[in-house]
């Protein structure tokens, strides 16, 4: 078998912190073979090329689709700049990588939903919780229960990480920067969401460390189509620490599962465990095998966040903020959608 010419359209942290990394293994069992790279930062774009060494190089992405012969492409990209990437991408027949979130314009997002579905390309979206080891485990767990309600905690730092993760009209915020993955766990273990309702505590100038303008507090009801309710309980506000809490919670008749990503808990007692300590990122090698798998078999249905479906997790998010902002008015997803639309 042939290696799979893999592009990539973005170097910036994610790709260089887990993406790059979890390919280089497939590069080196023969599997992949890093064919292009593109990147507006000259900088930036030499620094990968010289770690990872692509067949060529490229500082527009028009250039990169036009010249080559890709059989995947990686988009990863800040969601407030997307344009025409995918448009070109689905065209071509390329199968498609994008990372979270898809972008921050639903209606943006409905059209590529449109293009990739009827193109019919492999595409996955970076929803990395799914290729935890224990989300399967979970999975299968809570099919065998009667979940009736679910919870999220996330308590995270308050620094700033990356200037456009901290400013909320670049990356709409905590809730779907980052927060967007576990609404995905929950809607792979749940199903699609119909509502949402959110009030957000928002920080005030003196409280903030530049760049942020995040809110300090998100406070997020979700009604799934399934008879389930969610609620997320979000926070950035602890400035002067490291310090990061998380939980996850299935509810059902008999029984709490507590989800985390090398254990899968019920009634406080370990059900399931990873045979070795996890290493960090062990999830994003899973979701490029995966991926590359995919590709391989030309089936657009083995990756677990494919792109269209995956248009509910980002309303989700979004319309806790379109909630938020409009002081707390419950919006329903499926008139998101389609007012956008």
């Amino acid at each position: 078998m042939k290696p799979v010419r893999v592009g990539c359209i973005g170097l910036g942290w994610i790709p260089t912190q887990a993406h790059l990394p979890a390919l280089a293994p497939l590069a080196e069992e023969g599997q992949i073979v890093f064919q292009a790279f593109c990147d507006q930062n000259e900088e930036t774009l030499q620094t990968q090329a010289k770690a990872y060494k692509p067949v060529a190089t490229y500082t527009d992405h028009h250039e990169m689709l036009d010249k080559e012969e890709l059989d995947a492409v990686y988009l990863c990209i800040p969601p407030t700049v997307h344009s025409d990437e995918v448009t070109i991408i689905a065209d071509k027949g390329i199968p498609l990588f994008v990372e979270k979130p898809q972008t921050l314009d639903i209606k943006q997002a409905i059209q590529f939903n449109a293009e990739i579905e009827k193109s019919g390309i492999i595409s996955q979206v970076g929803f990395v919780y799914r290729y935890e080891a224990s989300s399967e485990p979970a999975r299968e767990l809570i099919a065998q229960r009667t979940p009736r309600h679910a919870q999220i905690h996330n308590y995270y730092s308050g620094k700033p990480i990356r200037y456009w993760t901290s400013r909320y009209e670049l990356c709409g915020g905590s809730f779907v920067e980052n927060t967007i993955h576990s609404i995905d766990l929950l809607r792979y273990f749940l199903g699609d969401i119909d509502a949402v309702q959110a009030f957000y505590v928002e920080s005030l100038p003196e409280e903030r460390i530049e760049p942020m303008n995040l809110p300090h507090a998100y406070n997020v009801n979700y009604r799934f189509k399934e008879r389930i309710t969610a609620n997320a309980n979000i926070a950035r506000i602890m400035n002067d620490v490291s310090f990061n809490k998380h939980a996850f919670y299935v509810v059902s008749h008999d029984s709490i599962i507590e989800w985390y990503p090398d254990k899968v808990l019920e009634n406080g007692e370990i059900v399931w465990q990873t045979p070795e300590p996890p290493q960090g990122r062990d999830a994003f090698f899973a979701q490029a095998r995966a991926f590359i798998a995919a590709v391989q078999a030309a089936d657009p249905s083995l990756p677990r966040s494919p792109y269209v479906p995956s248009l509910n997790s980002l309303a989700a998010v979004m319309g806790a903020n379109a909630s938020a902002e409009s002081g707390g008015q419950l919006v329903l997803l499926d008139e998101l959608v389609a007012q956008d639309s």
